[in-house]
């Protein structure tokens, strides 16, 4: 009976297009392979400048993420990290030179450079002694993958579970770090850790015990791939402590809020109680994943509408506000109102600027009113307090308004 769950569960993920074709993955290795080629030539082209011979230097891309745990999806990024030589430097080789020759390539699209982008901390590899601080920082991604592959007892049962999660994640709204919501790492060490308490299960018993354990989970304990328990109270910004497995240990970066955290508990309890009926013979896993129904659970919703002159502006303007959500989040709590916040985004095609909007389900603590336009005035000084948001803002655009479930786009869930 549980092989045969199991065989369902992953009939579902490919009917649900959670499986890439081999089609798409050819596509993505063809992609891996030319990056690379790009950044040798690239490499070659830093030595020329820097008067050194080119045969010795070299440079080479490594992937991590979804990807390279094989549980990536038809629609995934590759998470990819450039590796170049000791004589390039980020500001001049990287973020001039290796950008332009990516622009100057017809098949490269929505290049967008971001110099302060900070990856998860951890320390530093001991034998890579001339790497800068930023590049320790970058090589956390590939470090921690290589250690949770080494940590699950069984790969393919992995994989299996960590679709299962991702899927499950992003149709009940809860998978997106800067929304206070997951990232890909927490999913990753949470299917780890589940695979590691039970290494004989199948795939069907192994997703059934992941809201068994999490639903029911003490977050003043973190959760460890090397079961070591350390007490993490709230008081140190850990609502959902989750350590990373490198050494020495360190938490996964969160923007974890007391409102994403009370919708991620609910969901896991959900899960859990869905799953218990498992063996019931009218069970369907499309309920599990049923899509997470904003438009009947909340009864007014924040509207953010962005707007630029140009597609490539608005991409640029967008990216920037979203880097700044989580701000927006905690000044939302602050006044004594709970956001859901949805990542799904519409276009407004009365506005004819191109232009993206989002609807967050508000939830409000008390008799608080919310002003949107004081929200919003104090919203963009945050997001110009930067030389990069007063550039990106001079011709882009942003508004805030109330809504209420019945002006909400029709595509929206239901």
């Amino acid at each position: 009976m549980d092989y045969r769950r199991t065989h369902s569960l992953v009939q579902f993920l490919t009917d649900e297009g959670a499986i890439p074709t081999p089609e798409e993955e050819e596509t993505r290795e063809q992609v891996i392979r030319e990056l690379k080629k790009i950044v040798t030539d690239w490499a070659k082209t830093v030595a020329c400048e820097e008067r050194v011979p080119p045969r010795r230097v070299t440079a080479t891309v490594l992937t991590y993420g979804s990807y390279t745990l094989g549980a990536h999806g038809p629609e995934s990024d590759i998470d990819a990290l450039c590796v170049g030589p000791c004589i390039a430097n980020l500001p001049q080789h990287f973020f001039v030179v290796l950008r332009q020759i990516l622009k100057c390539r017809p098949e490269v699209s929505g290049l967008q450079t971001v110099e302060n982008a900070k990856a998860i901390n951890t320390s530093s590899p001991q034998y890579l002694r001339r790497l800068d601080s930023r590049s320790w920082k970058s090589l956390s991604g590939v470090r921690v993958n290589e250690q949770i592959v080494q940590l699950v007892p069984n790969q393919e049962k992995f994989q299996v579970l960590l679709r299962c999660i991702k899927l499950w994640a992003r149709r009940r709204g809860l998978h997106c770090h800067l929304l206070g919501f997951f990232a890909g790492i927490h999913l990753a060490i949470l299917a780890a850790y589940v695979c590691q308490k039970f290494p004989n299960a199948t795939a069907n018993g192994l997703f059934t015990m992941f809201f068994e354990i999490f639903a029911h989970w003490p977050w003043h304990i973190p959760v460890d791939l090397h079961g070591q328990q350390t007490n993490c109270t709230r008081s140190d910004g850990c609502l959902m402590p989750i350590v990373m497995p490198c050494s020495p240990p360190e938490l996964c970066a969160s923007n974890m809020t007391e409102g994403t955290f009370r919708k991620i508990r609910e969901e896991l309890m959900r899960g859990y109680v869905l799953t218990k009926d498992l063996g019931s013979h009218d069970f369907e896993w499309a309920w599990i994943f049923e899509p997470f129904p904003y438009s009947t659970t909340y009864e007014q919703f924040l509207c953010i509408a962005l707007c630029a002159p140009t597609s490539e502006e608005l991409h640029d303007w967008a990216g920037w506000v979203k880097s700044r959500f989580p701000y927006l989040i905690l000044k939302l709590e602050d006044n004594g109102i709970e956001c859901d916040p949805n990542s799904s985004q519409e276009v407004d095609h009365t506005v004819i600027k191109p232009n993206i909007v989002y609807h967050w389900g508000l939830i409000p603590q008390s008799d608080t009113l919310l002003d949107p336009i004081s929200l919003k005035e104090d919203f963009m000084k945050y997001v110009i307090n930067d030389v990069y948001g007063k550039v990106k803002c001079t011709d882009s655009e942003l508004t805030l308004s109330l809504v209420g479930a019945s002006e909400l786009p029709k595509t929206k869930g239901t």
